[in-house]
């Protein structure tokens, strides 16, 4: 082969890998976020401890109730009254209650031991002014007590049973709210923790029924207008394939739910289900199937919208790839779920199906009514046979804000400190998500009207590696999180401000708690300034070039760089990610403009002409590029296979085709040379004389001359 030609098929072959990697950048293909600006080990975060009676057991902390000042922790045998701000413990307005001596007894002839046998504090609600409401397991016998709050100590009042209310086992998922002078929880209401209900005296779901609660575990319950609502995991009885699989939940009661007429006056008559979809979409989606914690609904400014959301942590099964994921879910998409149709198996072989409005019930069931005592037995009955809704609650703009896939952690905590407010007067949601590692994660929600990307700002070794993070509440001041173990508390400063050097660091952190001070020439915390005319952030792009500009004079026009930065997250991977640039059209009005450094870009100074270049326009350039690239294949392969033959008209491989060819008789392919004529003695001879030759496999072969003369084989098949 000619040099040419080599050099004509290797541009070839490299032109194909070229656009085989282009068309890879612009699908749409799952890539988990691993970005993460700072990777804090324990000795560089700031912390206050606090690790209860210090005996050989855990206490198995939880938060019970927080104020501005205050924080109280339910423990072993105790509920412990903590300062907010330094964890300073206040054992004079403590509560001390143990279990009784023949509860314990009791409990430990039942087969636990004497770790289990005591009384953890689950539960605590002001039910009015001055008067309480705590819970405890009591030695796997719950107890419940009211007490009265005067001159900073708590009196006991009186004793009930806390059976369907306060779990049995202080490491059962469960969650309880009060609302409307009732408590609603979801909890176990046996000792052995196979009968899960949520419960509000005197109603319940149903006993031993599947289709409304399968193995679940309970994670939080919000209140939000005529309903609680519950979010939890459990087994999907929906699930037809071989196995069984997890799908997360919310479910909603009616906060005056009376019950219903006759045998259903101690049930739910409004009690409904629907799954909760996180995942990656695509045209097989990948799924987030586990809720493992959730945030307060919280309301904000999203895009161009206000809305109520929620913040979710789930996670892939434990016997699966080690993936965590943040889904955010609207509060309106629940309801819209709500709204729509339910889902209903015929028959316990056939599918589930929508159940079609004809079947429903005028009065739609599930929904509050005034006295649902007087509801027909059929709508009843419907909403007890049928309370799986067929719709899913979409994530927020239909997929997770953040994913994270691990072999060492995964999502078990969250906590959301709301609407922050930069110094362009912006609002971000500031996330805090723990691991079942002893890290927590420092995370910004950046939201526009087409996405919403979560950016890691910290990775932060909290607790000893393996130290499950149970509990996250957020704390006053800017970067302050209470995170919860078994065994132990921690008030956590991540406000990373003062251990940032330089401008382009600190802005490309992009903390909504930090700003870089232009006068200061420091990284602060913005609720420790007065003034924010001299701050500079950026938590949009994180782009330090930003810090250039002065505060006292403008711009001069030599040194403006004719661009700006586009203003959609959508065009970077990561923090390092190069910005796409736009021209500005009108020069001459930017020496009118003032200098705005808190502006994200610069408007009203000049007419900006935008070039947006978006994935689909990505995506036709690279298909462009692949047709043209198949055109000039096929015209350099053409021009190339021409000059071969010319140069060679006699290779090898046409010989071996002319061999095949005469074998076959084939005389009119152009590969194969005209047959040259024989002259034979025996042309004068009859061919009927002539002896049939045996070969030496006893088969024969006759010789026929053609009338040209021309010597061929006969091919005789025998059978």
């Amino acid at each position: 082969m000619s040099s040419s030609a080599f050099l004509c098929l290797k541009i070839n072959e490299y032109f194909s890998i070229f656009l085989i990697f282009s068309i890879l950048n612009v699908s749409q293909a799952w890539l988990p976020d691993t970005s993460t600006k700072l990777i804090n080990s324990a000795n560089k975060i700031s912390s206050i401890s606090f690790k209860g009676n210090g005996s050989l057991f855990p206490d198995h902390f939880t938060v019970l109730y927080q104020d501005e000042e205050t924080i109280l922790l339910g423990g072993r045998n105790r509920i412990y009254n903590l300062s907010i701000y330094d964890f300073v413990e206040r054992k004079k307005s403590e509560i001390y209650w143990p279990s009784s001596e023949a509860h314990s007894q009791l409990c430990i002839l039942k087969g636990k031991n004497e770790e289990e046998c005591q009384n953890y504090i689950r539960l605590l609600f002001y039910t009015s002014p001055g008067k309480l409401l705590v819970c405890g397991t009591n030695s796997f016998k719950p107890l419940c007590r009211n007490y009265a709050y005067k001159n900073g100590n708590y009196f006991f009042e009186k004793e009930s049973e806390g059976i369907g209310v306060c779990p049995y086992d202080p490491n059962h998922n469960s969650t309880a709210i009060y609302s409307n002078d009732y408590l609603f929880s979801a909890t176990v209401a046996d000792f052995s923790g196979g009968d899960p209900l949520i419960y509000r005296e005197p109603l319940r779901t149903e006993l031993s029924d599947l289709k409304h609660l399968n193995a679940p575990n309970f994670v939080s319950s919000v209140t939000h207008g005529e309903y609680i609502y519950f979010f939890f995991r459990e087994t999907a009885v929906e699930f037809m394939n071989c196995g069984k699989i997890i799908y997360s939940r919310v479910a909603r009661v009616c906060k005056h739910d009376k019950g219903g007429p006759h045998q259903s006056r101690n049930k739910w008559t409004t009690f409904s289900k629907a799954r909760l979809n996180c995942s990656v979409p695509g045209e097989y989606p990948f799924y987030f199937d586990e809720i493992q914690s959730t945030s307060a609904i919280i309301e904000g400014k999203y895009g161009e919208s206000t809305t109520k959301v929620i913040y979710g942590a789930l996670t892939t099964p434990d016997n699966a790839i080690g993936g965590s994921a943040i889904c955010v879910f609207q509060m309106s998409d629940i309801e819209d779920a709500f709204r729509g149709p339910f889902k209903h198996q015929e028959s316990i072989n056939a599918n589930w199906l929508p159940v079609p409005d004809n079947k429903v019930p005028e009065q739609r069931p599930g929904e509050c009514v005034q006295d649902s005592r007087i509801l027909p037995d059929a709508n009843v009955n419907f909403i007890k046979t049928h309370p799986l809704m067929e719709r899913a609650v979409p994530s927020y703009q239909g997929r997770p804000i953040l994913i994270r896939v691990s072999l060492n952690y995964r999502f078990t905590a969250i906590a959301v400190d709301p609407q922050v407010r930069t110094v362009n007067d912006k609002t971000y949601d500031v996330i805090y998500i723990g691991t079942d590692d002893g890290k927590i994660l420092k995370v910004v929600n950046i939201v526009t009207e087409q996405t919403s990307k979560a950016f890691v700002i910290s990775e932060n070794e909290v607790f000893p590696r393996g130290t499950p993070v149970r509990q996250l509440a957020i704390a006053p001041g800017n970067g302050k999180v209470i995170a919860i173990t078994k065994g132990e508390t921690k008030l956590v400063t991540l406000n990373h401000c003062k251990s940032i050097a330089t401008c382009n660091d600190c802005i490309e952190l992009r903390d909504p708690h930090c700003a870089w001070d232009q006068l200061k020439n420091l990284c602060v915390s913005i609720d420790a300034v007065t003034s924010f005319r001299y701050l500079v952030q950026d938590i949009k792009r994180g782009n330090g070039s930003r810090c250039k500009i002065s505060t006292n004079e403008k711009v001069p026009r030599k040194e403006f760089d004719d661009t700006i930065t586009s203003n959609s997250i959508d065009e970077e991977s990561n923090s390092n990610a190069k910005e796409l640039t736009v021209q500005v059209e009108n020069r001459s009005d930017f020496d009118d403009c003032s200098n705005d450094i808190n502006a994200d870009v610069r408007t009203g100074c000049s007419q900006i002409k935008k070039s947006e270049f978006t994935s689909a326009s990505l995506l036709w350039g690279s298909l462009l590029a692949a047709v043209v690239g198949l055109l000039v294949g096929f015209v350099a392969g053409y021009c190339v296979s021409r000059k071969y033959y010319l140069n060679y008209p006699n290779p090898p491989c046409i010989e071996q085709h002319n061999h095949l060819d005469r074998l076959n008789g084939n005389q009119n392919s152009f590969l194969v040379r005209p047959a040259k004529n024989v002259n034979l003695d025996v042309l004068n001879m009859s061919t009927d004389n002539l002896q049939p030759k045996k070969d030496n496999l006893g088969s024969l072969k006759n010789l026929n001359i053609a009338n040209e003369g021309t010597l061929q084989k006969i091919k005789k098949t025998y059978i």
